[in-house]
């Protein structure tokens, strides 16, 4: 059938317009390349939706990964037949595969505990001056994502305007909104106490609004996500078990979940979209709680 390639990149520029996330842009863009390729070599749209069906299956084992592969296409296949490119194609195709609701494991509260107190313990044994500070902005950033539930998106992107310390509030910026949350008094006080060591170490702290800086090249600017990544993976090492931003994260929402009767009211402060995606966190944080 007639080559579908020339409109990969139309449909990349129409994403963009959509306003979708620079990963979801990515991610679509190449499933639909991947699925170009194989309808130049199929004589229907119908030949080619089977062989790229059989070809997904082959190759992934997770049905999050298929689904999303799959979505991917029928958001492709949806920007064609607005543009008359294809007609209609069988409703059998692409259909998303069932699934079992993984149980969401989070940090049991002597792991969160053993966790939180890996860079507290490096910062009191540290040997110099630099490794005083990383040890103590790592124990900062630990416990930021420990109490307020962000994402290491979120955290990079910290900056000190954000900071409200007459309301003891932070404004988290997110990809679309923003939301403030409030801090509790001793993250209040480590907060401030490592913005005041920073300008110590670091003076050009003193010409940025950026909270967390590094040592490397790219003086005044902000640590990446793969930074949070290392300090996580070092935490793991140290503690015998795996312990990520997610996992200290989902132990956020279940410490909020414990106190409140309406948990879907929680949605918004931890940055979710929907209420329905986060009730149905909610749900399999509960179950996980249950077979525990």
């Amino acid at each position: 059938m007639e080559g579908i390639m020339p409109y990969v990149k139309a449909f990349e520029a129409y994403l963009r317009s959509l306003n979708k996330s620079p990963y979801t842009v990515k991610q679509y863009t190449l499933d639909a390349k991947q699925f170009a390729e194989i309808v130049a070599m199929q004589t229907t749209i119908e030949d080619a939706l089977q062989l790229y069906e059989e070809t997904i299956t082959k190759q992934y084992q997770s049905v999050n990964s298929i689904n999303r592969k799959y979505a991917s296409i029928r958001h492709f296949l949806i920007f064609l037949q607005l543009r008359d490119v294809i007609k209609k194609y069988a409703p059998k195709f692409l259909q998303p595969l069932n699934k079992e609701p993984a149980l969401i494991k989070t940090l049991a509260p002597q792991q969160a505990k053993k966790a939180l107190a890996v860079w507290v313990q490096m910062y009191n044994h540290a040997k110099n001056e630099e490794d005083t500070w990383l040890a103590l902005r790592n124990a900062t950033i630990v416990a930021v994502i420990a109490e307020l539930g962000i994402k290491s998106a979120e955290v990079v992107r910290m900056e000190w305007k954000h900071f409200h310390e007459e309301t003891q509030q932070w404004t988290v910026i997110a990809a679309k909104k923003s939301r403030k949350l409030s801090l509790s008094k001793a993250l209040m006080k480590q907060l401030l106490f490592y913005k005041e060591e920073t300008l110590k170490w670091l003076p050009i702290a003193s010409e940025v609004s950026v909270v967390w800086l590094g040592l490397g090249n790219k003086k005044g600017e902000s640590i990446t996500v793969k930074t949070i990544e290392r300090i996580f993976f070092t935490m793991s090492q140290q503690v015998g078990f795996k312990v990520t931003t997610t996992n200290l994260r989902y132990r956020a929402i279940q410490n909020e979940l414990a106190d409140l009767h309406e948990p879907t009211e929680l949605y918004e402060q931890f940055g979710y979209a929907r209420k329905g995606v986060f009730t149905e966190r909610q749900q399999r944080i509960s179950q996980q709680i249950k077979g525990e």
